[in-house]
């Protein structure tokens, strides 16, 4: 399906073509069909970056009617730079109608607001919250006639505690339908919807990967006090980009911005202590390109919305993983492809994995790019600039007084003295740092190798079973459940066929079939947190395994086949002698083991 093929009106249509888009993503074709035809509660569960914006915009604008002069609709957003996205672009989809759109938020005086709406009297409202409801306060904003309200990134309001300020806008609309788009569906925002909406239509669209194909994931691992280094490094070893810097503090954003500064990088930052006139200068700059990097913490991000991105770097990785996705979604779009590097120290190595399973792709660990590889780039990158002076040069042979004085200067040298000269002028800096530490990076710590015991060297019960031990516990806030669904669907196995799961404090055991023993063993990538789950056999399932010091192994689970007494002993060894299996009877004699079927 095409844009063309929706039934919008033709000056949409029009507006559409114009600004080149062709094939819709898949809110878009599942949405703006829907609410085009049918005038109803809608529900779109979607991920940021997939086209949201557009998939209400274009059927609001296609319900406005131009010729009534009032509010006709109303669209919160969480924040200022989202609202003012959401107008602009609603305002290129109607450049052929006499549709009025406007935006208020926070952070530049209301009275001056007051005076614009006033004088647009706009029909289509995008705002924040809390500007929205103080302006219905003050009676200058008049929503009772608006026929649409429409939710942009709900969950995103929730987390920013404006769920209150929403329900009460909502109570000001009575006679309306309510459209809601959100990335996730927390019970604060169900209850919302089974509260505020009539029997909506709801649209999902699945989250195949969490991440993007056409994003390539690297990491790179340093010292604490060389990350700001090594981010310089990697953007010296570009020979170009435009792309977002996330860092977790503004104390990071503006010490790690005020860096690359210094070394001659076209970066600025963002931050939520910055006034909105700020903040919207700094935006213009990195839309036209005038920055090419902006450094920003996540709460700064939300809402910023820039296309053709062509990195997305992380110095250090976020609090809350989801983040991580959200974070590299801004690279990668339309077809592009894109580079999400994150920079690390040691400490945070364990989360990547966890990220892995997270996107269900591969983060690739990399070295930071040789003193070499980074000098070469540097002085291509400077060569790229003296392309237009070059250019200058040819076309005009006026140059100021001053340059009499500057030919003196360099008259007794030759060529390559002059030439000499420019490059420690230019390069000397820059050569230096790199030379006092040309190697940043950590290498990998060299593990001691655990015993890997071979599939073929199983030996399963009689039930085609084989006793594992997992080296996690409720100490690592894990459940029973968890445990039991994470493992059925890491190995796409019934549950069913987990059986005699106990949980204990540091540690579990369960019972898997042995045809799934080597995809778990070797190949499962599960994590709780930043601990990576690992899975080993109790001895008693390993062919040729010795019975003597086996206690650690007795008691650490058995076979699991019988709910009481010796048998729970059984199995993996190490701690040596008869304590284990003193541990696993006695223990067994008085208390059961939890079935992970039951």
């Amino acid at each position: 399906m095409e844009f063309l093929d929706f039934p919008l009106k033709e000056t949409l249509l029009r507006a559409i073509e114009e600004r080149g888009f062709t094939e819709p993503t898949e809110i878009q074709e599942k949405a703006i069909p829907l609410l085009c035809e049918k005038d109803v509660d809608f529900v779109g569960q979607a991920q940021t970056g997939t086209g949201k914006t557009a998939a209400f915009a274009l059927p609001l604008l296609n319900r406005i009617n131009p010729s009534d002069r009032g509010v006709q609709a109303i669209i919160l957003s969480p924040t200022r730079e989202l609202a003012n996205q959401i107008c602009e672009e609603m305002r290129k989809f109607c450049i052929h109608e006499k549709i009025r759109v406007f935006s208020v938020y926070g952070g530049v005086p209301i009275d001056k607001q007051i005076g614009q709406l006033k004088k647009l009297k706009p029909q289509v409202i995008v705002g924040t919250p809390g500007r929205v409801k103080d302006l219905i306060y003050r009676k200058s904003l008049k929503i009772e006639g608006a026929k649409y309200a429409v939710l942009d990134e709900a969950d995103e309001m929730l987390d920013m505690g404006f769920l209150d300020d929403v329900k009460e806008i909502l109570a000001n609309v009575e006679e309306k339908k309510t459209w809601m788009f959100s990335a996730t569906m927390p019970k604060a925002i169900l209850d919302l919807i089974n509260n505020y909406l009539n029997d909506p239509e709801v649209i999902r669209v699945k989250k195949k990967t969490l991440s993007n194909e056409n994003i390539t994931q690297k990491f790179y691992v340093v010292k604490d006090n060389d990350m700001r280094e090594a981010v310089g490094r990697l953007l010296d070893s570009f020979e170009d980009y435009y792309g977002i810097i996330f860092t977790k503090t503004k104390l990071e954003a503006k010490s790690l911005t005020d860096e690359l500064g210094f070394r001659g990088f076209l970066v600025d930052s963002l931050h939520g202590d910055m006034d909105q006139k700020h903040r919207d200068h700094t935006m213009k700059k990195f839309k036209e390109k005038r920055v090419k990097l902006l450094v920003c913490t996540d709460v700064a991000a939300r809402g910023i919305d820039v296309d053709h991105l062509t990195h997305v770097i992380n110095f250090g990785l976020p609090q809350d993983l989801e983040s991580y996705v959200h974070r590299i979604g801004r690279t990668g779009r339309a077809g592009h492809k894109g580079l999400a590097l994150s920079v690390i120290n040691p400490s945070e190595i364990r989360r990547i994995f966890h990220l892995e399973n997270l996107t269900k792709a591969k983060i690739l660990r990399e070295r930071i790019p040789s003193v070499e590889v980074i000098k070469d780039s540097m002085v291509r990158r400077t060569l790229n600039q003296f392309e237009f002076l070059f250019d200058e040069v040819k076309k005009t042979d006026n140059n100021d007084g001053a340059f009499e004085l500057f030919c003196d200067e360099f008259e007794d040298l030759s060529k390559e003295d002059v030439l000499d000269v420019m490059f420690k002028y230019i390069f000397n800096e820059s050569i230096k740092r790199l030379d006092r530490n040309p190697v940043l990076d950590l290498e990998p710590k060299k593990r001691q190798q655990r015993k890997s015991v071979p599939a073929s060297k199983i030996v399963p019960d009689s039930r085609g079973n084989v006793r594992l031990f997992v080296n996690v516990g409720k100490s690592d806030g894990v459940s029973l459940n968890d445990l039991i669904f994470n493992v059925s669907d890491e190995l796409n196995l019934e549950k069913r066929k987990i059986r005699n799961v106990q949980l204990k404090d540091k540690f579990s055991f369960m019972d898997v079939p042995v045809g799934f023993y080597e995809k778990l063993v070797f190949d499962a990538k599960l994590a709780v947190g930043n601990k990576v789950i690992r899975f080993e056999p109790t001895d008693n399932h390993i062919e040729g395994a010795s019975s003597e010091g086996r206690g650690r192994g007795n008691y650490r689970g058995g076979s699991g086949r019988n709910d009481r007494g010796g048998r729970r002993g059984g199995g993996y060894s190490s701690r040596g002698g008869n304590r284990g299996n003193h541990r696993g009877n006695s223990r067994g004699q008085s208390r059961g083991q939890v079935n992970g079927n039951r």
